[in-house]
């Protein structure tokens, strides 16, 4: 909450400091470090923006002109000749602002092509995430973008209904600004930050994720490096130009190595420099542990940077993204790298992974061939089952579910080709909880109240899913960039047993070989045995656990849960004396894992192994009928969804739903 705080304090004070804010409807770009003088001239009609064309110039303190001509607002809010964004440098601001006229209050959802580059405030407010609700009426929208070195040269932004994908129907007015007016910056008073990280083991520089603020609270940033909201990642050596002043930074790497926090004063004009020596608590690695972001949209020039920052061992770059409100995303580049690159020995890149992000659900598809045609799509057609079923056959194709709330989950669990499970997922944040249940079922929030009722309700779906006998591994994605907290913040450990492979890592997740985590890293084994294994047995059987857990944030609870309920839980102190010395017992067939909780202020920290499973005499797998009850119902209510009105698309949709419905009908009988 302290980091969303500071990111809120640092524009509201860029548009405080600069008073011209509330005269003019472009301003920018600014910078202290680049820009002393602006010149900006308006010359356009009054009435809706799609019916006006633009012209203006942009006059910098090194005498470049930037200017654009014959712009119009049609299809995007901010769709501007590309040469004004080709010629802004890194570090600039770009400040819009205009009135939405909204016909009804509705809940929107903000898309742009590089979400973390841009900040929204609505009636003097900010957004956070990408969702949230529009009064009716007139609304006044100020959108704060800043050029990165990995911005593209343009930046296209709509306003679509959240659940419905569609555009909303408002109307942008402009806020008529006074023409001519000079605009004056005070020339920069710079001094330099400089960072140079090692890790202490080594000795060698140690790529690592920072985060720097003034004494406002302000994030800071070296606009050479790629970053994601208030952080960026650098490869052990940073620079930033800062104005004089107090400023705070905190260094991190990963899971397991501590962070490093410390104050720092600028004086105009001078330099300091930092040198940082990182520590780990513990080497994963070493223990046969490999991390794996399952869920990212980065960059593959900078993901090299991030794998070895964050210390994860498997990632990938998606080649394609189906998600019609973004447009359909192909990035053909991606085809002339091989499928599969190793970096070295423990670390590995895959260039070849899909992603299907719409209406009603989101899946992602690891080793969909080249030659495997991506079919059109709308928002709501063909359904997301539909990719489930035709990529799920195809040999050596992975299917992921990147959140546990869709309303097309229980579809996606009746099909069968399902492979893993994002139970830590962008929900999870670095700084916070994102509460919401956009697109999904929606939560029971007296059942699961907010700040973290979002976290605890997926994990129940997911114990539910346990429950109903479906034994799915879980997994952990990011989404950096585009949303969640940075590259590795979310990742699921995987064992393996000798030299690390890519087919190996795969295998163990699927057997289920693996634990969860935004925070501590934790290790079970249950009679000597990794999570997956399955404990068969005639009659009752007593499991000894061994749990081995590090973490930078305080442990607060230790828990065993067994058949989706808490079956024992331990304080940090009382976990101290027993952790060696656990047991589980059972006399009936069922499921069993382990979760720890931190006390992080802020967010929501936790790990969780995958389940151990019981096969005790001849009714081996598990299962509770309340919990297919459960997706019974969920399946009936989605049913009653079909958005289609072309009736033969509505046909297949209810074909789907009815098989849906059927298969949670024959898993009740039993």
């Amino acid at each position: 909450m302290k980091n969303i705080i500071k990111i809120v304090l640092f524009f509201l004070t860029i548009l405080s400091v600069n008073s011209f804010a509330d005269e003019f409807s472009f301003l920018g770009p600014l910078s202290s470090k680049k820009i002393n003088t602006i010149q900006v001239v308006d010359d356009y009609n009054k009435g809706l923006f799609s019916n006006n064309l633009w012209k203006s110039d942009w006059q910098l303190n090194d005498g470049t002109v930037i200017s654009w001509r014959n712009c119009s607002f049609n299809r995007h809010l901010l769709s501007i000749e590309t040469n004004i964004f080709s010629r802004l440098k890194p570090g600039s601001f770009l400040i819009f602002k205009t009135l939405l006229l909204n016909p009804e209050k509705q809940i929107v959802r903000y898309i742009s092509n590089k979400q973390n580059f841009r900040y929204i405030f609505l009636n003097g407010k900010p957004i956070f995430g990408d969702a949230g609700e529009l009064p009716k009426g007139t609304n006044e929208l100020v959108l704060v973008y800043v050029k990165k070195p990995e911005d593209k040269n343009e930046i296209p932004f709509r306003i679509i209904n959240a659940f419905t994908g569609k555009e909303c129907g408002i109307k942008y007015r402009s806020i008529i600004p006074s023409k001519n007016k000079k605009i004056e910056i005070p020339k920069s008073t710079d001094g330099k930050l400089k960072f140079i990280i090692t890790d202490i083991a080594s000795g060698k520089i140690k790529p690592c994720r920072l985060y720097v603020y003034n004494k406002n609270g302000q994030p800071q940033y070296d606009f050479t490096c790629p970053s994601c909201f208030e952080t960026f990642t650098c490869n052990g050596e940073a620079e930033l130009n800062l104005l004089p002043g107090d400023y705070t930074f905190t260094v991190e790497s990963g899971k397991e190595f501590l962070p490093v926090k410390g104050k720092v004063k600028i004086e105009e004009g001078k330099t300091v420099t930092k040198k940082i020596r990182l520590g780990k608590i513990v080497d994963m690695n070493k223990e046969g542990w490999y991390a794996g972001d399952m869920h990212n949209h980065t960059d593959i020039k900078y993901t090299p940077l991030y794998i070895k920052s964050e210390n994860i061992n498997i990632a990938y770059v998606p080649n394609w993204w189906i998600n019609p409100p973004m447009g359909r995303t192909s990035n053909k580049d991606l085809n002339n790298f091989s499928p599969l690159i190793k970096i070295d020995d423990t670390h590995f890149l895959y260039t070849r992974t899909g992603e299907d992000e719409r209406n009603d659900c989101t899946l992602m598809f690891f080793g969909v061939p080249d030659n495997v045609e991506i079919p059109e799509t709308t928002w709501t057609f063909p359904p997301n089952v539909y990719f489930a079923k035709k990529f799920g056959k195809i040999s050596n194709v992975w299917v992921h579910l990147d959140h546990l709330y869709w309303w097309q989950t229980p579809q996606i669990l009746a099909c069968g080709e399902l492979d893993s499970i994002e139970v830590i997922n962008n929900n999870f944040v670095h700084g916070g909880m994102n509460n919401t249940e956009a697109w999904g079922k929606p939560r029971d929030k007296k059942k699961y109240p907010d700040p973290y009722g979002n976290a605890e309700y997926q994990q129940d779906v997911y114990f539910k899913i346990l429950n109903c006998g479906l034994r799915i591994p879980p997994a952990a994605g990011s989404a950096a960039p585009v949303g969640g907290g940075p590259f590795g913040y979310n990742r699921v450990y995987v064992y393996v047993d000798g030299k690390l492979t890519w087919e190996k890592w795969w295998d163990n997740l699927k057997a289920g070989k693996c634990f969860v985590t935004c925070g501590p890293l934790l290790r079970v084994t249950a009679n000597g045995k990794l999570p997956g294994h399955v404990f068969k047995s005639k009659g009752s059987i007593k499991i000894d656990l061994n749990i081995k857990v590090n973490s930078i944030d305080e442990l607060t609870k230790i828990q065993i849960i067994k058949n989706g309920k808490i079956y024992k839980s331990f304080s940090s102190g009382e976990f101290n004396k027993v952790k060696n010395d656990c047991d589980v017992s059972f006399s009936k067939s069922g499921w069993f894992l382990v979760r720890v909780l931190t006390d992080n202020p802020g967010t929501y920290r936790f790990a969780m192994t995958a389940p151990f499973y019981v096969e005790i005499g001849d009714k081996t797998n598990y299962i509770d009928k309340e919990s297919v009850k459960f997706f019974l119902n969920w399946a009936e209510q989605a049913a009653k969804r079909n958005p289609e009105t072309d009736p033969e698309k509505r046909k297949l949709v209810d074909e789907y739903s009815k098989e849906t419905i059927t298969f949670w009908k024959k898993l009740l009988k039993k």
